[in-house]
């Protein structure tokens, strides 16, 4: 019988990639979106896909999603947290509006879609919970404080999670993208009021951040992050985190030790965790 996984975000970038990755492996996927009209047709399993009106902002809106599925599918095997914003602005000059909105869609929605499909997997000992976070994720970067807070909480919550949820047979993998092509940056990043303000005292720095963002070449397509992400809610990454793209594992290796990984699995036994996890 054919595993149901269910990717938020579904409509693009990542989302969409692993979505049609998991229909050409004979998954059973519900693909969730704000738009679900705008789920692309393909050829591919179209009989095993869903799409889903879900806008994770909103509980009652998550909740009739996951009603939905559960009636034509079932409870999920795999949930990929993969819905996310942006934000471009210096700390003193974002909103406070619109911080509120990144946390809601990067971080709370994810937590709470989470602990809604978590009662299910723990009843049959089993499942995958992906993250895609960033390579942001562990790093804070200028004029990108509000995306950073709400990847460096969702990694936080996700970790402590990873040790929480080990004695049921479910696994966490949290995915640290680098640069690909998605067209996020176009279709997912708000900016605030003073990116375009010429007398804002963070000018220069936001016209670095155009440079970088688009001064340089061209990023890759991202299907190396749909199979990361795809590997991992198959239950075959062994790692908690997993940097994609040059980029990502490059900074991965400049600011984090080789140790990080078995340092965070030694903590298990260090606290009498190991004695949990093993129950």
């Amino acid at each position: 019988m054919p595993k149901t996984i269910l990717i938020t975000g579904a409509t693009s970038g990542f989302g969409l990639l692993t979505a049609r990755l998991a229909l050409s492996r004979g998954w059973v996927v519900a693909a969730a979106s704000r738009h679900p009209e705008a789920v692309p047709p393909d050829g591919t399993g179209r009989e095993r896909l869903l799409p889903l009106r879900m806008d994770l902002s909103d509980p009652a809106s998550v909740r009739e999603g996951l009603r939905a599925m559960e009636e034509r599918f079932g409870a999920p095997d795999a949930l990929v947290n993969n819905a996310g914003i942006g934000l471009l602005g210096a700390a003193e000059e974002v909103a406070p509006e619109a911080l509120r909105r990144q946390f809601e869609t990067n971080f709370f929605g994810a937590v709470e879609l989470t602990r809604a499909v978590l009662p299910a997997m723990r009843a049959r000992r089993g499942g995958q919970l992906v993250f895609v976070s960033s390579d942001l994720g562990r790093t804070g970067a200028p004029g990108l404080s509000a995306y950073c807070a709400t990847k460096h909480a969702l990694e936080g919550w996700a970790e402590s999670l990873f040790h929480e949820a080990a004695p049921f047979g479910i696994g966490v993998t949290i995915i640290e993208p680098g640069a690909f092509r998605t067209g996020f940056h176009e279709r997912s990043m708000e900016v605030a009021a003073g990116v375009k303000d010429p007398s804002s005292p963070y000018a220069p720095l936001y016209q670095s951040l155009a440079t970088e963002f688009f001064g340089g070449p061209e990023p890759p397509t991202g299907e190396s992050v749909a199979e990361a992400i795809l590997l991992a809610a198959e239950g075959r990454e062994p790692r908690l985190r997993v940097p994609v793209g040059e980029d990502a594992q490059e900074w991965s290796k400049g600011r984090f030790v080789a140790e990080e990984e078995a340092f965070i699995r030694d903590l298990a036994g260090r606290f009498g965790w190991h004695a949990w996890r093993s129950s």
